[in-house]
């Protein structure tokens, strides 16, 4: 079998050239940049925003610890301040107080005295509270009264005023000032020491961070006089420890300061 093959007339086929290069081409390869650029630049400016966003939380969190350090350290201070003849108040001094039924409180220790006397009365505890905050001018009174009553049974004013003063603080010298001592009282008959109340307070006042600010066996310390119905707000921590410790808030106070200072000498 034999095969044929056509010639190709000249000119059929076109060799392909190279299409030249237009402005709508110029034009399209530019809009690309340009969008390319754009884009480039919000991304730039999200992770900007991010990174100085949390830079400015991580400042802000760092201050705010620094705020929350420092208001705790505050609190402490105020919840273990010892006030009496060496260490006295101003006469102006109150403090941020909350008006209660009958008697104001400091805040510090409003919601634990609340707790306190509602687990109590969950108990069946006659307990309730005599006063709590006392101010400067109030205490002048209370201290004149119990004076006078001293002179009146012939003392001289040295012995009724050494008589007065390890029972009644003078004005000034008073932790009743501080809006953080609280001065309980019961319906039941006979004396409060002897009481339920004073039992279930002697026990558990730690739990709400209430301890017997003058204890019998530190007479010599707090220079008062034994008072079975005065509790002082030290905090919840603070009372445990200084039970655990057997200190009065004298010594405690003493002591927490004492650690404080070493510590930050070295």
């Amino acid at each position: 079998m034999t095969f044929k093959f056509k010639p190709v007339k000249p000119g059929k086929f076109k060799s392909a050239s190279p299409r030249p290069i237009t402005n709508s081409d110029n034009s399209a390869a530019k809009l690309i940049l340009f969008r390319v650029v754009i884009i480039a630049l919000i991304v730039v400016v999200i992770v900007g925003a991010v990174l100085g966003g949390i830079r400015l939380f991580a400042n802000n969190s760092q201050r705010q610890s620094a705020s929350n350090d420092a208001e705790i350290e505050n609190n402490n201070a105020q919840l273990l301040r010892v006030v009496n003849k060496s260490n006295p108040l101003d006469k102006n001094y109150v403090p941020e107080l909350v008006q209660k039924d009958g008697y104001r409180i400091c805040n510090l220790a409003e919601k634990s005295l609340d707790k306190l006397l509602a687990d109590a009365k969950k108990e069946n505890i006659s307990l309730y509270v005599k006063y709590a905050f006392v101010s400067y001018n109030e205490q002048a009174k209370l201290y004149n009264t119990e004076y006078r009553k001293q002179l009146s049974k012939g003392l001289t004013e040295v012995k009724a005023q050494a008589k007065t003063t390890v029972t009644i603080p003078q004005a000034g010298r008073s932790e009743f000032q501080t809006g953080l001592m609280v001065s309980f009282r019961s319906q039941e008959k006979g004396k409060f020491k002897n009481s339920k109340a004073s039992d279930w307070l002697f026990k558990n006042a730690k739990k709400y961070g209430f301890v017997l600010r003058y204890p019998e066996d530190k007479e010599d310390i707090t220079s008062m006089n034994v008072n079975y119905k005065s509790y002082r707000y030290v905090g919840e921590s603070n009372a445990k420890v200084m039970q655990s410790l057997n200190m009065c808030l004298n010594e405690y106070s003493y002591y927490v300061n004492s650690r404080r200072i070493k510590t930050a000498s070295k």
